[in-house]
């Protein structure tokens, strides 16, 4: 096998696959290098419980990426030549309030406008008018995921010159909860609205995290809506790994980038854990958390003053996440009874009080874990994901990565206690989840979560926050969206624009790499 590539890529994540595909395409010699003994990531699935049971190991919503010029043109045959294929159900999210209400959020904006009018007409019909305002932000936004950012001071000034340009740039500093609040009355709807978008792994109170309407809600009526993979989220995945390989790319598994070979403030190549030195001769890419690499991976190549400082300053997400997955010989049963909850992509548990509410995501910055989780019954809308007649459930719930006073070790000693005390808060809202149900389940943990993928840095899957300073061109740093300062050296991943999720956002560090070749996309 040969060690010289035309470029290396450090990590088989979802955005390092995805870089991948674009070079392969382009024509290039390309070799990934992945620690697992499966390629993926954060979009990964596994049968980790029971056979027959699929259980995805970090995302399972994907609520970009069907947006990408990657799925909705099929740039690289994904649909066409592969069969992968999204399921996109009509009722996107479903809150479930602690006094057994509910408020439901279709892809269908009339009903979801009914459903909130069961708490306030009002809200109803100023919830047509904020999707018109948010339609204009995801038009500015997102459509932009997919190629590199503009500096943040050429933003500005673009943003500068018309009405709806400054109002996205006022959202942009504004916190969640303040854009929220300014369009809606009742305290329900301000909960559902904002536990939505906090999947992005914000606490909507936090300043400089309003863009993140436009993210996340912006895009909840837009077809073709919010996908679930056919078969798992890793599924994707997979499908990138064949396209690599069907064009002439080469995946390395079970081994570890250790270090970055620089000689002359450029980089070669990458050594492996085993003492292996594979090399690019026209790009090197990490697909790894920016902070992992500066310093200590790249030891004492120059860098610009304090560069370092710069990186390791950088925020990371406001909290992370304590997963579980659960083998079920049958569906979840609500006592509430509505068909809403059963049929809906995923079902949030939240206080109706939003005092209770907002005080959760206070307990989190200190260190305090909650019990306010999410579950999505995948298996009701893909029954490949559980054998017949059996169902499975991701379960999940925000989580402080270090906890009050003792910091993430003791997660190690307190995990199946809190799995325990998760398992009886849904049994309060259901009437079969006792042991005569449950076949198995699975439980990470936020610093499992970090074992398993080190660039998800404190156990933030999204590898930096996602606030309005560290987003598109400040992603992860001013001057170096991709481009890191050492010649030859590249960076993909969540820490880069456009961030968190399994976007297809990949794409824009490709077209950075290619531009710099003279390769167009």
């Amino acid at each position: 096998m040969s060690n010289t590539y035309d470029v290396v890529i450090a990590g088989a994540g979802h955005n390092g696959l995805t870089v991948g595909c674009y070079l392969v395409k382009a024509g290039l010699n390309v070799c990934l290098i992945e620690k697992d003994n499966t390629v993926g990531g954060g979009v990964k699935s596994k049968e980790l419980i029971a056979p027959g049971f699929v259980t995805d190991m970090c995302s399972t919503i994907h609520v970009i990426a069907p947006h990408s010029p990657m799925i909705k043109n099929d740039e690289l045959g994904f649909i066409s030549k592969y069969g992968f294929k999204y399921i996109y159900p009509e009722i996107e999210m479903c809150i479930h309030f602690t006094d057994n209400t509910y408020l439901a959020i279709y892809k269908n904006l009339d009903k979801t406008c009914q459903s909130i009018a069961q708490f306030s007409q009002k809200d109803a019909e100023a919830y047509k008018k904020f999707v018109q305002w948010a339609d204009v932000g995801v038009e500015m936004i997102v459509q932009g995921f997919y190629s590199p950012p503009p500096s943040y001071g050429l933003f500005a000034s673009m943003m500068d010159g018309s009405e709806d340009g400054r109002e996205l740039m006022r959202t942009m500093q504004m916190s969640v909860m303040d854009v929220i609040e300014e369009w809606f009355e009742h305290d329900k709807t301000k909960i559902a609205l904002t536990r939505w978008i906090s999947e992005i792994m914000v606490d909507p109170q936090t300043q400089g995290t309003g863009i993140m309407v436009f993210v996340m809600l912006g895009l909840a009526h837009r077809e073709p809506g919010t996908g679930m993979p056919v078969g798992g989220s890793g599924k994707l995945s997979q499908v990138m790994e064949m396209f690599i390989k069907d064009n002439g790319g080469t995946i390395i598994t079970s081994k570890m980038v250790k270090e970055f070979i620089v000689q002359n403030g450029e980089c070669k190549g990458v050594i492996l854990d085993d003492g292996e030195r594979i090399f690019g001769k026209k790009a090197v890419v990490a697909n790894l958390n920016i902070k992992n690499i500066f310093p200590k991976m790249v030891k004492d190549a120059p860098l610009p003053n304090n560069f370092v400082h710069r990186v390791q300053r950088l925020k990371q997400s406001d909290f992370s996440c304590f997963q579980q997955s659960y083998a079920l010989n049958e569906v979840p049963k609500f006592k509430l009874g509505v068909p809403e909850l059963h049929e809906a992509f995923i079902v949030e548990f939240a206080p109706s009080s939003l005092e209770e509410y907002l005080r959760y995501f206070n307990d989190l910055k200190f260190g305090i874990p909650g019990h306010n989780p999410l579950l999505a019954i995948q298996s009701v809308h893909d029954p490949s994901r559980a054998p017949k007649g059996k169902h499975s459930m991701y379960f999940y719930e925000y989580a402080p990565y270090d906890l009050k006073d003792s910091g993430a070790a003791k997660w190690d000693e307190i995990r199946e206690q809190y799995a325990d005390e998760l398992l009886e808060y849904i049994r309060k809202y259901t009437t079969n989840m006792g042991p005569e149900n449950i076949i198995g389940r699975w439980i990470e943990s936020p610093l499992d979560l970090e074992r398993a993928n080190p660039a998800f840095v404190k156990g933030d899957f999204g590898g930096l926050g996602s606030f309005s300073h560290q987003f598109m061109g400040n992603r992860p740093l001013p001057e170096y969206n991709y481009k890191m300062p050492i010649n030859k050296l590249y960076l993909c991943g969540p820490s880069t624009h456009p961030g968190s999720g399994a976007n297809g956002g990949g794409r824009a560090a490709a077209v950075a790499i290619l531009e710099d070749m003279g390769i167009s996309i």
